[in-house]
């Protein structure tokens, strides 16, 4: 990340990086027949939209603006392959996807650690140690599916109890 960002610069990426991961990830629980996998995806993108929410709201406090600006194409952060469609094996939407809360982050700490607002840098720390939290769950659930991928792929008669 180039360390001559503004914060509203880096509140604005990490917005869409956000909005881009909940998309993928609501993607990714349509393509899974699993309900527990299903479920877990879906969390992510539900994850994913709050801390866009709490983006949007240090937006709102440093510049006194409802609405951020939207970011056309793709920003330098977590989301450098845009929202991948079109992959169907498994393992690679896994990989992908802990690729993603690698970069996520990393961009965090990053940003973190140029910022002066000490909220702001709370914030972005808080963040980065949640997509950690998403890439350790992701590699857990790598790991499931090596074990036994007719299970994770295919069992759709299991029933859910719990979030």
């Amino acid at each position: 990340m180039k360390n001559d960002l503004t914060a509203v610069e880096v509140i604005g990426m990490g917005i869409r990086s956000e909005q881009d991961a909940a998309a993928f990830y609501g993607k990714v629980s349509k393509k899974v027949k699993n309900p527990l996998v299903r479920a877990k995806f879906e969390q992510l993108a539900r994850e994913e939209v709050g801390h866009k929410a709490m983006l949007v709201a240090m937006y709102q406090k440093i510049t006194g603006e409802k609405n951020p600006p939207q970011i056309p194409g793709e920003p330098d952060t977590a989301e450098k392959g845009g929202v991948l469609i079109d992959v169907e094996d498994m393992e690679e939407l896994l990989n992908f996807a802990i690729f993603r809360e690698q970069e996520s982050s990393r961009f965090y700490s990053e940003a973190a650690s140029f910022s002066k607002d000490p909220s702001g840098k709370r914030t972005l720390e808080y963040l980065a140690g949640i997509e950690r939290a998403h890439e350790a769950m992701l590699a857990e659930e790598k790991a499931a599916f090596l074990r036994d991928r007719d299970w994770y792929l295919n069992n759709d008669d299991i029933q859910l109890v719990g979030p």
